[in-house]
Order: C-alpha cells, then structure tokens, then sequence
C-alpha cells in the first residue's frame, strides 16, 4: 500500500465505497408488493439524481418535466430516499385532503431530527396527540386575529422604514449605490425580532446571525440526507457535525432571551399578575403565557417554546435566502 500513488489509492477508495453501497441498497431492495407509482428509471447508489443533476434546470422545472413525461404521482429515488412528486391540483387534493391523515407527518431525516429537538415544536412534528395540540395553540394563539393584524402592521411599517430610507440615500446622492440584498436582509430581521420578541432584545443580533448561518446549513445540498442510514457518508461529510454544531448554539442563546424575558416580567409585578393577552403581545409572550397559565394537555416545556419560536424564525430566514438567491 506504501508504494501505491495517492491517485490510485483515492480511486481504490471510491470504489471501495459504492461498491459498499451498492452491496446495501442491493440486499435491502426487498420487493414488498406495493404499488408504487411511476417514475424514470433509476441507477445503482444515485438513484433519480442524474436526472436531475444532468440537466441545468432549478429542481422544480426538472420536475415539472419528468412529471410530464410519468404522470401526476411520479417516484423518484434521491440516493436512498424515495420521494413522491404530485404535480397536479387534483393529485394534491387527494394527499392533502382526501387521504390527509396519511400524509400528515413528515419524513424525518438526520438534519429534521436535529433542527426540530427530536420532534418537539408545531411544524416538523410527527402527527400524534402533541401535534394536535400544538396545532391547536398555532390557530387559537399564533395565528389568531389579533396577531394576524399585529404581525401585518409590523410588515406594514418596516416595508415603509425601507421605503423611506432608500428614498433618502436617493435624494441624498444621485450617485449612491444602494445594496438592496443587504436591505431586505435587514427588513426580515427587523420583521423576525419585532414579531417574536416584540423589538430589541439583548441578544438579538447575536441570535440573528446564527439563524441566518445554520438556515444556510439546512437549506444547502447535504449528501447525508440522500444516505441518511449510512454512516460512512455521515463520516466523509462534515453537514450534520456543521448543524449540531450550530443549532445547540442557537438554543443556548433563546435559553437566555426567554430567561431575560421572566426576569424582566417578575420585576414588573402588575404584568406578572395579569397574564392575558393584549394586542402588542409577541410570539414569546403568548407561549410564556401559555406556559404559566399550564392548562395545556401535554406541558409547553421551556425547550418547546425555544423550538417553535426557533422553528418559525428560520422558516422566515430560509424563505428570505432562497428569494433573493
């Protein structure tokens, strides 16, 4: 092996592995005799990913054309993980309505599991007693009237913050260079702050930054979603260390918003003792709320509280990355 060229040692590797995976998803390729719908015709290890990969279109237009090609309900198979592309209204009225209980929890995977705390929150919860609970909460509390109105009075003024501060860096200067990525960058942290903590918080810019590194993280390409029970690929790839990584460290700084949160309310004695919702009432002061009243099923836990706020924030993030991407 000494007297081996780094070259064909590296290539000795590479084989080594898919042949390895090869091996695996040949003995566990086990035929169960489910109908399965159609789909284009798949390779050893990839998949349905040279399909994708060998075309230069984004994702959603490759499979706008495979589902042309295969119908409605298409299967493809991204590395080791099936995936069921519906491509009409009809077919979705069938998954999400019609059969919506079968449909209802979403596929887990190494970085779900991280992100979500082992499935605790609203959205990437597994259907069960909890989430009908904390689909509850979302539209009685998070998405009643009175925030729905809250949170488009805060779009409402921050979109015009920005409006006006463009309009003067113009007017200023016929030469000035405004970066509008930065902007809106900045307008959805504004947005993000004010709706789940209600304005400036000690660790707001901290915190901001973080979600913004570990929403890059999750919305990347990551090998280990594709093989999520290899742990050789989860060795070779450093997506899932990057992410616990990040995301503990996200939790530790809501820990101590939510911590500066009931200090500042214990030293206001009145707020303490009328606990009701008011229409200024951000996102943590409902599910601080709903965590003291504790006349929920299962208890809103400190963590749960950390991982819906967490959850929705980079949610708001994500989209922002990706549409101005």
């Amino acid at each position: 092996i000494d007297q081996l060229p780094c070259g064909s040692f590296c290539m000795v590797a590479v084989a080594t592995i898919l042949m390895s995976l090869i091996l695996r998803q040949v003995l566990s390729g086990k035929h169960t005799g489910a109908k399965l719908p159609p789909g284009p015709w798949n390779l050893p290890v990839i998949g349905s990913l040279h399909h994708l990969v060998g075309t230069k279109l984004p994702p959603h237009r490759a499979f706008l054309r495979l589902a042309r090609r295969h119908g409605p309900l298409m299967l493809l198979r991204l590395g080791e993980v099936p995936i069921v592309i519906v491509s009409t209204p009809e077919a979705a009225m069938e998954v999400f309505k019609t059969n919506d209980l079968a449909f209802a929890t979403r596929p887990s995977g190494p970085t779900v599991d991280i992100i979500s705390s082992g499935g605790k929150g609203f959205a990437l919860a597994p259907y069960g007693d909890h989430w009908r609970q904390m689909r509850k909460v979302c539209i009685m509390e998070l998405l009643s009237t009175r925030q729905v109105r809250r949170l488009d009075s805060i779009k409402q003024a921050e979109v015009t913050h920005l409006m006006e501060s463009v309009a003067t860096a113009s007017s200023a200067s016929s030469s000035a260079i405004i970066d509008i990525g930065k902007e809106l960058a900045r307008l959805t942290n504004n947005i993000i702050a004010r709706a789940a903590f209600g304005g400036k918080c000690r660790q707001q810019e901290v915190y901001l930054r973080e979600l913004a590194v570990l929403a890059s993280l999750v919305g990347g390409f990551s090998l280990v979603e594709l093989y999520p029970s290899s742990r050789l690929v989860r060795w070779l790839t450093g997506d899932s260390r990057d992410v616990r990584r990040s995301h503990p460290q996200i939790q530790r700084i809501l820990a101590d918003i939510i911590q500066e949160r009931k200090e500042k309310k214990q030293r206001n004695a009145s707020a303490a003792a009328t606990a009701t919702p008011n229409e200024d009432e951000d996102l943590l002061g409902v599910l601080l709320r709903l965590h003291e009243e504790d006349t929920l099923n299962f208890p809103l836990t400190l963590e749960t509280v950390g991982t819906i706020i967490f959850v929705s924030d980079s949610a708001s993030s994500y989209y922002h990355s990706f549409a101005t991407s």
